[in-house]
């Protein structure tokens, strides 16, 4: 029982002295941006998520509580980067398209990116609406080649 005890202990001090390792992000994608834009994520009342987009403010998309799973968790991810770092977590989180068909999120704080399409397309399809919505906002068109109707 003793050295089950001491196997733990042990098996803990690693772990923690694992996660005090500097963290650096993986190297970004070479392709380059074919459309972009920057977008805060507020929270709003009763769980609601708010999108708006960084330069003017202006609301893109508004999710009520248990919608939107997927944008949850990528948020989760990029804050939990801030805060790891101790960052403010309120910053814009910038999102593009590359010329490649990567759609990529990214926190210019942390460096952190995630490749929107490797979690299925109709995951990547949510943050290319969003995209698209902040197009609109601008006038400018938008046809994202990632996806298809």
């Amino acid at each position: 029982m003793v050295w089950v005890v001491v196997a733990m202990v042990l098996l803990w001090m690693w772990g923690v002295a694992r996660d005090d390792v500097a963290y650096t992000p993986p190297s970004p994608q070479s392709a380059a941006s074919v459309s972009s834009t920057d977008l805060r994520f507020v929270d709003g009342p009763e769980g609601q998520i708010v999108v708006l987009h960084a330069t003017t403010g202006s609301e893109l998309a508004r999710y009520n509580s248990g919608e939107a799973s997927f944008l949850r968790g990528i948020l989760r991810s990029l804050v939990r980067e801030r805060r790891v770092r101790d960052l403010e977590p309120g910053g814009a989180f910038h999102l593009a398209l590359l010329d490649n068909g990567s759609l990529v999120i990214s926190d210019p704080e942390t460096g952190y990116w995630m490749a929107l399409e490797a979690f299925g397309i109709d995951n990547r399809r949510a943050f290319a609406e969003l995209l698209d919505q902040a197009h609109h906002l601008n006038g400018i068109a938008f046809s994202d080649p990632g996806t298809s109707n």
